[in-house]
């Protein structure tokens, strides 16, 4: 694993505001930043598919918009070091097979809340979130930079186990120099205590715990984040259990457009 950051971008002002919020946490961490550009060929499906646009006229399209991309890069982060490369193919598929190959500290992407561009939540970002093993940043494209003082961990305290990644959890609460808030949002009935593996692992970070009950999960981890003013949520994607009921698409819309916070994503170990 390099330093650099790998930013998914479509051109889009949703993908653009991602772009530059990579930049300037490139800036933070003295990194250099690559931006990845991937399309997929449209067919006409017929008795025989035929491809609606030229390859090359695709390809060509693809590289005049990066270079407009690297032009304001150049222009507004002078002392960037900035690589890009353009793929064909599913731009989750390519981020995995450039992060397989080469991997970055940090996968970047945004999200759009009118759910109009390439990349918006239950889309591209949540399967981005989910499915790929580096950590993965979403950025809503509301929000701009700005120091990151107060990480949220939404912990399920009944998901936990030995490869919940304590060691990452601890890796970027001292990257970005934050503080951290472990959440648990408990259901109506017993209460769940922090686990003692949990507490002991984090304890370097000497985190605040949180236990809220409630049983509309989205909802409440919007409002904690906007009133505690968290800069960064942080979630550890499972098939089951509170990432997927967080980020399920019949819930999505309260969540992403309440708490205007990025979500960083990090893996079981």
């Amino acid at each position: 694993m390099n330093n650099r950051i790998l930013v998914a971008t479509d051109f889009s002002p949703a993908a653009q505001n991602a772009v530059r919020y990579a930049a300037e946490l490139a800036n933070f961490f003295q990194a250099p930043i690559e931006l990845l550009h991937a399309y997929i060929i449209p067919f006409a499906y017929t008795d025989s598919p035929v491809p609606l646009l030229n390859i090359d006229e695709i390809q060509k399209i693809a590289e005049d918009s990066m270079e407009g991309a690297l032009d304001w890069l150049a222009n507004d982060f002078p002392q960037l070091q900035v690589s890009h490369r353009i793929l064909p193919g599913d731009i989750i598929d390519c981020l995995a097979e450039v992060a397989e190959t080469e991997p970055p500290l940090l996968v970047v992407l945004g999200k759009s809340g009118s759910g109009n561009s390439t990349f918006f939540w239950g889309s591209t970002a949540v399967s981005a979130l989910r499915h790929l093993k580096i950590p993965v940043l979403a950025v809503p494209s509301e929000v701009a930079w700005k120091e990151v003082k107060r990480i949220a961990f939404a912990a399920d305290y009944q998901q936990y186990n030995a490869q919940t990644p304590i060691a990452d959890i601890l890796d970027w609460t001292n990257r970005m120099k934050a503080a951290l808030t472990v959440l648990h949002v408990n259901k109506p009935g017993p209460e769940l205590a922090a686990p003692e593996p949990l507490k002991q692992g984090l304890s370097p970070a000497n985190p605040d715990y949180q236990v809220i009950i409630s049983d509309s999960l989205e909802d409440i981890i919007a409002d904690f984040v906007n009133e505690q003013q968290v800069d960064w949520l942080l979630v550890i994607p499972k098939k089951y259990g509170f990432f997927e009921n967080i980020f399920h698409k019949s819930r999505t819309k309260g969540l992403t457009q309440a708490s205007n916070v990025p979500v960083l994503a990090l893996h079981q170990e």
